[in-house]
């Protein structure tokens, strides 16, 4: 088998092993109980986590186009694997900072290249058609991964808060061995002379000039923003309706799963439903999922949460696709940066606001102003993602009153 047709096997089994996320689940609690976080520190923690990748995710995104995609997957692996090195030894807010910042560098640089690589692998072979099948296979396996890790996480913190940190490191030097082993693709290289008014022009071509792009980018950010924002309150969030602390890792698990089975019904959901009848379903969901949180007082309102899970694995594999066919060849991984650049940037915005919200308010009246906030963001993204596709469908069909191109009396 020739190392380009293995890649979108190595891929699942990489975003698996990376997908071992053992302190996920435990991070509010190291974050408020080893290291004496508030909830504000906590969120704003995570905005500069968001910012350093921010900072990063398009420049990253670019040097992956440029360098070659197996070649950044390699270097961010090892620059993730020296975060969670640093984050196993980190005692205060600085050295947790230190440890986020790293990280950051590394997952900016894996986010696009990834992506890339798999697309241009399966173009390669003749099997583009197969891409959203391949990505939510690859999503699917990372969920469940992320799933089985969250399950031990509470184990292991008990053992050893350092723990589920150690581990961490050792699966990222899993996962560096296996993005060794990925093949390059053979893409055409465009020769560039500035650097700095090629990344202009990206910007400028998806967010400015190309609507139907600009559609795509935004309905992923609102999406992604809208089932990302609640995550990292929920932990708190059950403990303070009654749920005991051995719940937080079956928790993370469940919701990794509800991910997982997402990402597993996205393609025959966009085949029977149709893109825009499956996205518009995602978009009731946030709406159903915000509701629910906020208004439930019980543990089992956390429920609700998979709900936004579930939207996260959904709409994924259907819009990547769509944003992988409309980016341009040679700046595949900048594209898909950019979108994620625009995540993060969004979340830095938000997050330590929500922090302080909770902290001074509450969790449901947060839950009220922020499910109200993704709903409208989500729906006129929405809205925007049909218009542009229907506009972009009527340049494209023929004119019934245009004479026929051949034929004879």
């Amino acid at each position: 088998m020739s190392s380009v047709r293995r890649n979108p096997w190595l891929i699942c089994v990489y975003h698996g092993i990376q997908s071992l996320m053992f302190p996920t689940a435990i991070f509010p609690l190291f974050w408020t109980q080893d290291i004496g976080m508030s909830v504000a520190t906590m969120m704003a923690v995570q905005g500069a986590f968001s910012l350093s990748i921010a900072l990063f995710e398009f420049p990253s995104g670019y040097v992956a186009d440029r360098l070659g995609h197996r070649r950044a997957l390699v270097i961010a692996s090892f620059c993730i694997l020296l975060g969670w090195i640093l984050y196993a030894f980190a005692r205060g807010l600085w050295s947790v900072l230190l440890a986020e910042l790293v990280l950051g560098v590394g997952f900016s640089l894996v986010s696009g290249a990834d992506s890339a690589l798999l697309f241009d692998s399966l173009r390669e072979q003749g099997k583009e058609h197969e891409f959203a099948r391949w990505y939510g296979r690859m999503r699917s396996i990372a969920q469940i991964a992320s799933g089985s890790a969250a399950l031990v996480a509470g184990l292991l913190y008990a053992r050893w808060s350092r723990l589920p940190f150690a581990l961490e490191a050792a699966a990222w030097a899993l996962a560096a061995g296996i993005a060794l082993r990925f093949g390059e693709t053979q893409r055409a290289e465009p020769k560039v002379e500035d650097h700095l008014g090629r990344m202009r022009a990206i910007v400028r071509d998806a967010l400015l000039e190309r609507a139907d792009f600009r559609a795509v980018l935004l309905l992923g950010v609102v999406f992604a923003l809208a089932s990302y924002l609640p995550t990292w309150l929920m932990a708190l969030y059950a403990t303070e309706a009654g749920a005991p602390v051995t719940w937080i890792g079956p928790m993370w698990a469940v919701a990794s799963f509800t991910t997982a089975l997402g990402s597993m019904l996205s393609e025959g959901a966009g085949r029977r439903l149709g893109m825009t009848g499956t996205l518009l379903a995602c978009v009731a969901l946030v709406a159903a999922g915000y509701l629910g949180l906020a208004l439930s007082h019980h543990v089992l309102g956390v429920a609700f949460f998979f709900l936004l899970t579930l939207v996260r694995g959904l709409h994924m594999p259907l819009l990547h696709h769509e944003e992988q066919r409309l980016a341009p060849d040679g700046d595949r991984a900048s594209c898909v940066s950019l979108r994620s650049f625009l995540f993060h940037l969004a979340f830095v915005l938000l997050g330590p606001v929500v922090g302080m919200g909770v902290d001074r308010f509450g969790h449901r009246p947060v839950l009220w102003a922020s499910g109200a906030l993704m709903a409208a963001l989500t729906l006129s993204a929405f809205v925007l993602f049909v218009a542009r596709a229907a506009r972009r469908d009527e340049a494209r069909a023929p004119d019934p009153t245009a004479a026929p191109l051949s034929g004879g009396r």
